[in-house]
């Protein structure tokens, strides 16, 4: 790369940068998430990105190189954010006993409907990884992500009822139960075929690295914070924070998980610790996350979308999108009900965890980067993240204003 294309590539950089924040508020201003800006902006710019930036095919495979290692510290940087803000132990347990069977029966359902609807359209998509195919499509099924429901709910004032606490314990505690099936999922489909002993050697793995971030929460991260309070050089608790996150997102791939998982447990763990949990840490990592990294992961998200090739899978977008809706619902109103809530508030934790977004697209996006499916299967569950965007916030003020 000659020093013309660095020049060229700092500049893409900075508008990529400021036009994705302007898109972003175009869609905040109207009550849409800020990500479909940054994805509707890698869609706009993939088809022309060579004639814009360079004419060198060679020198333009480099910059949309640079993009995609950009998106992939982009993807460790949301997870860890995840786990580090909005992670909060202490509620996951005191509401986990309501919350549990909504959250098992809401992630339980939509993966079996993924997994159906996957299978069903494999022979014509993926037939040569059915089961790995139709294992990812129902995991990223089952990921919900609620920041459109919390949205929509705190401007009904309904977030501080039992139904709306019940809907965050129950996305906290979805995040963990979706992450840990994708790693086991992960594991299994990236070593070959699927079987019993590779599962359960993946679980085993997963429980062994869990158990080793769980013992430096414990005894490490404590003493190695007030190691940090003492230390005067500027920055040092921001830069050992993300020193570690990289650590731990490489040893998680060593244990033949992905790095996202190592990214979102390290974060849920270090977040145990008061003196590093700080408002300061948080407006640094949320500055660096959402200010310059997770921007450009969306951006590849929108650089992979293909509308082309959409319009052949519009069947298989249409059955995933009803089998989410209808598994979903169905899912949450049972979890619901077992929990003691009426049948309105059911139906409202039910459709408040309809949204598919951050989590869905990540899992979704392995599965194209493993070569499960192509990018029109992709594209299918960019359109899924769109429409139930759109419909939850609608559902929501329907049921509530009835009940």
């Amino acid at each position: 790369m000659n020093t013309e294309t660095i020049y060229l590539l700092i500049l893409e950089i900075g508008l990529i940068l400021i036009l994705v924040k302007l898109l972003g508020e175009l869609f905040e201003r109207i009550q849409m998430p800020s990500i479909f800006g940054e994805i509707l902006l890698g869609v706009l710019i993939g088809p022309v990105l060579g004639v814009v930036v360079l004419s060198s095919a060679d020198e333009t495979m480099s910059i949309q190189s640079v993009i995609k290692i950009l998106a992939e510290i982009g993807a460790i940087f949301l997870l860890f954010s995840i786990g580090f803000e909005k992670v909060d132990m202490g509620k996951i347990m005191s509401n986990l006993k309501r919350a549990l069977p909504i959250t098992l029966l809401g992630a339980a359902f939509p993966f079996a409907g993924g997994f159906i609807v996957g299978y069903i359209f494999s022979p014509e998509l993926f037939p040569e990884n059915a089961i790995k195919g139709s294992l990812i499509i129902g995991t990223a099924l089952a990921a919900t992500s609620i920041g459109v429901s919390a949205r929509a709910l705190m401007d009904m004032k309904y977030i501080a009822t039992a139904a709306g606490s019940a809907v965050m314990a129950t996305s906290v505690a979805d995040s963990f139960l979706s992450l840990a099936f994708f790693a086991a999922i992960y594991g299994i489909i990236s070593h070959g075929a699927v079987s019993y002993s590779e599962m359960a050697a993946t679980i085993l793995k997963l429980a062994a690295f869990c158990l080793i971030i769980y013992l430096c929460g414990k005894f490490i991260f404590p003493r190695l914070a007030r190691v940090l309070d003492k230390m005067i050089v500027e920055e040092a608790v921001f830069a050992t924070i993300v020193g570690v996150l990289f650590t731990f997102a490489y040893l998680s791939s060593i244990f033949g998980l992905s790095t996202i998982i190592g990214a979102f447990i390290f974060g849920a763990s270090i977040a145990m610790v008061p003196r590093i949990k700080s408002d300061a840490v948080v407006h640094r990592v949320r500055g660096i996350s959402y200010g310059f990294f997770v921007p450009f992961f969306f951006l590849y998200i929108g650089l992979m979308f293909d509308f082309g090739s959409l319009a052949s899978v519009g069947l298989f977008a249409a059955a995933l999108i009803f089998a989410l809706l209808a598994f979903q619902i169905t899912g949450g109103f049972i979890g619901g009900k077992i929990s003691r809530f009426g049948n309105r508030e059911s139906l409202i934790i039910a459709a408040a965890c309809i949204p598919r977004n951050e989590l869905a697209l990540i899992i979704a996006a392995m599965g194209l980067t493993l070569g499960i499916y192509d990018e029109a299967v992709f594209s299918a569950f960019v359109l899924l993240s769109i429409v139930t965007t759109i419909i939850t916030p609608l559902l929501l003020r329907v049921l509530i204003k009835r009940q």
